[in-house]
Formats: C-alpha cells, structure tokens, sequence
C-alpha cells in the first residue's frame, strides 16, 4: 500500500490509495472458498535467494481433485497470479516478467526432478482488455488466443499454460467479488448481492481486507452516486469517517515500523561515519608524525631515478 506524503493544502483531504493487489488477492481466495482444503496461498512470494516477487502462488495440494470453477480450470501444482491495478494495463513486458518467473521457479523445484512446465500454469489478472498484449501473442508470437468463457482468455501453445482474466468482464453471478473490483460501482444490485453474501462472512479476515478496499475506492470516487457510496458503506455497517480512521491505523501500523527500521540503520550509518572519520583523522597524525606524506595523489619515485 503507498502513501501519499506530499504536503496536503489547507481545507482538503489527505488521499488514501487502494491497496488493489490485496482486494484481488482476497478476491481470489474468496471465489475459491469452496475449495480452501484443495489450496495452499503465498502473497508476495520471493523465488528463492532472488529479489524476484511474485503476487501470489497458489499451490494445489490435491492434484487429482478436480477444481471446476472458471478461473482454476486451467490450474497445476503450482500457479502463479501476476496482478495488475486498476490503472495499469497488462502489458507485453509484464507478461514475459511472469513467463521468466514461471522459469526459475521450474528451476527452484527442480531437486524434486518431477516439476516441469507441465506442473504450471500462469494466471494474468487485468481490469481491462489488454488489447496490445493480445494482438502480440497472435501476430508475433504465433499463439491461439482463445475466449473460454466471459472474461477468460487461454493462451494456447504458450510454454506454460496461461490464462488472461478481464476481470471487469467476468460473469457476476459466478465471480461476484473479483467482478466487483472497480471505483466506479455503480450498479445498485451487484451492491446488494455483495452485501447479502458479505453478511454471511463478514467475521472473516479476507472478507473484511477486500471490502475495506472496496469502501476505500468507491466512498470518495468524484462523480459517484452518493445513493451507491452510502450503500457500499453500509454493507460494511460503518461510515466514511470510520473508513477514514480504519485506514489511518492500517497505514501507521503498516508504515510506523518501516520508518523506525530506516532510522535505525541510519544511526547507525552516522556513527560508523564517524567511526571511519575518527580512524582517518588518526592515521593521517600518524603519518605526520613520521614525516609521511599522506597525500593520495603523490607518486613516489623509483628507486633508479627513472
């Protein structure tokens, strides 16, 4: 999650950014509820020593088990969500980012000697069509895009098996929460169905994590029917201003350490500083008073002369 840290000018708001991979992440887990023995979920999982990060990694414990719902049709032992936010496009470079990942990862499990690309797969999450993307894998890449149900688009004879998922297409009578990850939800009976089924779980951490972003999006969105914000906030039973205060908490709680940590290793920082300063300062003497020079750029002369 960012923060906004630039000055705010007197008589406005200060912005509180959503946090879209994390509403996608519980969107995820959510409309896979029904299946939660069958998988194991890694957010932000670093590949091996490498500074390399995927969003998340879902790893299906029962391989034999059948997961029939639409957007893990395609999934392995291993799948990998490479998620974009709602103002990015999924891009070309970000599509073989994902491919490359899917690589080492092979070469990660490769000790076992029984993962392969044929264990893998590779989920794209983006909020709207990536129309370049598309037209690359076809012309270029000599690939078969093909439409598997609304919003889902399989990438035939691609390494790994991949899947692209619009999420603002998907059906909502069959993806409610990932359908629902907009600012601009306007439509009054997604909304209620949204608050019938948060109801029924609204004491879960996922649940609770997607809806404080979805509030977050949707309650200060410029041009938003005040009628849909109040609704929106009102399947969470709370009110701008809690949101407001719920996501200061969240910000300090998640930020307030981070800072402590960077002016930690700072101090340290000035007092090796001066450490190495007071080393130098003493050699330097040292040398005077032994009539060395202890200038850098001096060359001493050879011993011949020459």
């Amino acid at each position: 999650m960012s923060q906004n840290t630039s000055p705010v000018p007197p008589g406005q708001t200060k912005k509180h950014y959503t946090n879209w991979h994390e509403a996608a992440v519980c969107a995820v887990q959510i409309e896979l509820r029904d299946y939660a023995d069958q998988l194991d979920y890694l957010t932000e999982y670093v590949l091996g020593k490498s500074h390399y990060r995927i969003d998340m990694l879902v790893i299906r414990k029962l391989s034999q088990q059948p997961i029939p719902k639409n957007i893990a049709r395609i999934f392995k032992d291993y799948n990998l969500f490479e998620i974009k936010g709602l103002g990015s496009s999924l891009k070309i470079r970000s599509y073989y980012k994902a491919i490359g990942y899917a690589g080492i990862l092979v070469d990660q499990m490769d000790h076992s000697d029984q993962c392969s690309a044929l264990d893998i797969s590779i989920t794209f999450f983006s909020f709207h069509y990536p129309m370049r993307l598309m037209e690359h894998l076809v012309k270029e890449r000599n690939l078969e895009v093909v439409k598997s149900s609304p919003g889902i688009y399989n990438i035939n004879k691609e390494t790994f098996s991949a899947q692209i998922i619009v999420t603002k297409e998907l059906p909502p009578e069959e993806n409610l929460y990932l359908r629902c990850l907009t600012d601009r939800l306007q439509d009054t009976d997604l909304i209620n169905r949204l608050a019938r089924d948060y109801e029924e779980h609204q004491d879960q951490d996922i649940y609770m994590r997607y809806m404080n972003q979805l509030t977050k999006a949707n309650s200060k969105k410029k041009g938003a029917s005040p009628m849909v914000c109040e609704g929106i906030l009102n399947i969470c039973g709370t009110s701008s201003k809690e949101i407001i205060e719920r996501t200061k908490k969240e910000e300090e709680a998640y930020y307030l350490p981070k800072i402590d940590e960077l002016t930690s290793s700072n101090a340290a920082l000035v007092l090796s500083n001066e450490l190495l300063t007071s080393q130098n300062d003493y050699l330097k003497d040292l040398l005077r008073q032994h009539n060395i020079t202890f200038d850098l750029n001096a060359v001493p002369k050879p011993a011949n002369g020459r």
